[in-house]
């Protein structure tokens, strides 16, 4: 089983913004890791922390990322298929994977933060409209690719005319698309469709059924379900018990706009190293092939614990 960091936070780091992202990548990739990524977002979560936290938009970070790495995947988890041109997403998806060496994933859904859509004067559409946007959006991101330049493209929302882009990219056909989302009905078909691998926030018994559906639409569409990467992410706090990493966990999210979880609610892989490895063996046994985890924070406790104690447990 494979791992990676998912970096959310620029606001708890304790030194400077870029450094701490380096240290964390640093540590990560030396330990093995293969995945490194960013959200794509305009202002700070609710259930990360405050909206005026200090946040910085990930493909302005990822290419520092990749200058500072040799090794790890690297993607936005997930892109928000509004807040760009679809072209230009792509070009700029491409450019990342120069300066990585080939190393970029194209991580993308739907959006669902409207507060963010509304602040920035972004139209929010439904729900079945800003997945068919997604679907339309990768296709025409693939195209242009993968056809020779120049590009024209007529699709169901987007088009572009006579694009050229150039150079394309290092990878071949192209980088890898992953969609990010559990909605059974749109989210997972267009996946099935349009996706090389597919991540949720989650937790086991829900995963076991939405890799459920993954699978119904992969045969309904025709795909073979085992040429999609399945990828969890979680919430990781690791300490000597479980009430200490509870009490960590909750002293980490206490300043964080939405409500924190119950102790009796899912938190993720909350506990002792045991407890954590337990939850990750779950995913894997399911089927995930890469776990990725974020702490809340950054804690530094909590990453080298995992990458001590947790992480051997699947060489």
């Amino acid at each position: 089983m494979n791992f990676g960091y998912h970096y959310t936070s620029f606001e708890d780091t304790g030194t400077d913004m870029l450094e701490s992202v380096r240290e964390t990548a640093h540590r990560v990739e030396a330990a093995g890791f293969d995945w490194f990524s960013l959200m794509d977002h305009l202002w700070q979560i609710p259930y990360v922390g405050q909206p005026d936290d200090h946040f910085f938009t990930c493909y302005s970070m990822l290419p520092a990322v990749a200058a500072l790495t040799q090794e790890m995947r690297l993607g936005a988890l997930v892109t928000c298929v509004h807040y760009r041109n679809p072209a230009l997403l792509g070009k700029l998806v491409t450019d990342l994977d120069h300066i990585s060496g080939g190393r970029a994933v194209l991580g993308i859904g739907a959006g669902w933060f409207q507060d963010e859509y509304e602040g920035y004067g972004i139209e929010y559409p439904d729900d079945a409209t800003r997945i068919s946007q997604m679907e339309d959006a990768v296709r025409l991101i693939k195209e242009t690719w993968t056809a020779e330049n120049p590009v024209s493209y007529d699709g169901e929302h987007y088009s572009v005319e006579d694009l050229v882009l150039s150079p394309k990219p290092v990878q071949d056909p192209h980088p890898p698309v992953l969609v990010g989302g559990g909605g059974e009905q749109l989210t997972l078909k267009a996946t099935a469709k349009e996706a090389d691998a597919w991540n949720v926030f989650s937790h086991p018994e829900e995963y076991a059924h939405k890799l459920s559906v993954l699978q119904e639409h992969c045969d309904d569409v025709g795909r073979n379900y085992d040429d999609i990467e399945k990828t969890v992410a979680n919430v990781a706090v690791i300490r000597d018990t479980e009430d200490e990493a509870h009490d960590a966990y909750e002293a980490m999210m206490s300043d964080r706009a939405a409500p924190v979880p119950a102790r009796d609610e899912y938190r993720g892989a909350v506990g002792t190293p045991e407890h954590v490895a337990a939850t990750v063996e779950d995913f894997r046994d399911l089927g995930a092939d890469l776990y990725i985890f974020r702490v809340p924070g950054n804690d530094g406790e909590t990453i080298e614990r995992f990458i001590d104690e947790v992480a051997p447990e699947f060489v």
